[in-house]
């Protein structure tokens, strides 16, 4: 696997390959948010089971939740997580798998911090 880092070279597919996993398993979350490198705030999706992250854009492989939030800068506050029947349900009503919440994840990559207000997610796990 190649070192973790938050770029933007994935940002085109990151949406599309959220979609084998939820497929594949029913206890997945999908998750879109924002990578936070420092300099910038990156769009990106993934997907969640239990305590682990499926990322098909970095690997095949379970990465750790905690080590990958901290390596890639996530906060749940820059973060929205759909269960499989929110994903599928939203991908069929707007024809694509992301992201959802245009308002909140307003370009692919920004220099101001897009943080959500303190309000329940779009979680219903």
């Amino acid at each position: 696997m190649r070192p973790l880092t938050p770029r933007q070279d994935h940002a085109g597919s990151c949406f599309e390959a959220t979609l084998e996993v939820a497929s594949e398993t029913r206890g997945a979350v999908v998750t879109h948010g924002w990578l936070h490198n420092r300099e910038l705030c990156i769009l990106h999706a993934w997907c969640e089971i239990v305590e682990w992250v499926i990322d098909l854009t970095e690997t095949r492989e379970p990465i750790d939740k905690a080590t990958y939030y901290r390596i890639m800068g996530v906060t749940p506050e820059r973060s929205i997580r759909y269960n499989r029947q929110e994903f599928f349900a939203l991908a069929a009503e707007l024809g694509h798998f992301g992201p959802f919440d245009k308002d909140f994840f307003f370009a692919e990559k920004t220099s101001q911090d897009p943080q959500l207000p303190l309000r329940p997610l779009h979680e219903k796990i």
